[in-house]
């Protein structure tokens, strides 16, 4: 039977961070991909409890982006266990953002990943990832004749390659992660000269044509089991590896000086057991530390996804 008190508890641990930073970076596709940063609930043993190879889940997500830029995304994500070992996951999101400057809406990046285990034994699990994130369209979108600046953008407009490592030991998770971009598609004309020098326009970082570099992930999570419910905190760092480039009023490639460097995200994730098939899902994150300049439209105050996921077939062996 459902108590309050585990619910309680989570909202006390959540409501106090929500005030917590003003400015940060959200995710470009490999930090959350497949099995990488996922909850899963613990026995009195501290292994993880058997959990059927199949799952559909639905997500929606709220977040605070630049000048307080509204972000929501509808999440649609499946994933099938094809072996006790080898498994896949499709991510179908949609999103939309509203802001001072306008609103926008569409299907965002795709991702399809692959994850095998490279290691299984009792409490401990090696997992690898292999995956793409698909571009959406080109980052084009406009308002009155006028590119939007990226956070009002729906995709990235780039094809890269997901690679990563995922290792549990008992209530222990860390991961490991390199998104690499095969190519550049992103198409954005957002300056401040085209909005004429607009006072609302000059808050956002311009990302004419904008080349995203790579990025490297690590994380560190640590599962507290609290009966039915498991809360997960713990820090996700993103390191990323190179200066973005756009192109300067006079058309020229010209290097984001400050876009390279360390974001640091304090996260909190959460798994409720309604039933054996069902569970309910929460996951927090904010910054403590942030680069310079993040012309990518990918900085968020805060996120906060609230998800519900169905399990089904047989048992992972």
């Amino acid at each position: 039977m459902m108590t309050r008190s585990p619910l309680l508890l989570l909202a006390l641990v959540l409501l106090p961070a929500t005030k917590t930073f003003s400015q940060g970076c959200s995710d470009a596709g490999v930090c959350t991909a497949g099995p990488i940063g996922e909850l899963e609930l613990l026995g009195d043993s501290l292994h993880a409890m058997p959990e059927p190879r199949h799952m559909a889940r639905l997500t929606f997500s709220y977040a605070v982006g630049e000048r307080s830029t509204t972000i929501t995304q509808g999440v649609l994500e499946l994933g099938f266990g094809l072996t006790g070992r080898w498994g896949v996951q499709v991510k179908l999101p949609y999103q939309s953002a509203s802001g001072d400057l306008g609103t926008n809406s569409g299907l965002g990046d795709p991702v399809i990943t692959t994850s095998y285990d490279l290691m299984k034994r009792p409490g401990r699990r090696l997992t690898g990832l292999l995956g793409m994130k698909l571009p959406a369209n080109d980052a084009s979108a406009e308002a009155d004749d006028l590119d939007l600046p990226m956070p009002y953008q729906t995709s990235l407009g780039t094809t890269d390659l997901l690679l990563g490592l995922n290792y549990r030991h008992q209530r222990w998770n860390a991961a490991l992660a390199y998104q690499h971009v095969l190519s550049q598609g992103n198409s954005n004309k957002f300056t401040h000269a085209l909005w004429m020098d607009d006072m609302d326009a000059l808050g956002y970082f311009e990302s004419w044509e904008l080349e995203r570099a790579n990025d490297a992930v690590a994380r560190i999570q640590y599962a507290l089991p609290i009966g039915d419910l498991a809360i997960q905190p713990g820090l996700l760092a993103i390191y990323h590896l190179d200066q973005d480039t756009r192109l300067d009023s006079a058309g020229s490639r010209m290097s984001v000086e400050g876009s390279d460097g360390l974001t640091l995200n304090l996260t909190i994730d959460a798994r409720y057991r309604l039933n054996d098939a069902w569970t309910l899902e929460l996951a927090y994150g904010s910054p403590m530390v942030v680069r310079d300049e993040r012309p990518d439209g990918l900085t968020r105050s805060m996120v906060l996804n609230l998800a519900l996921a169905y399990r089904f077939g047989a048992a992972r062996e």
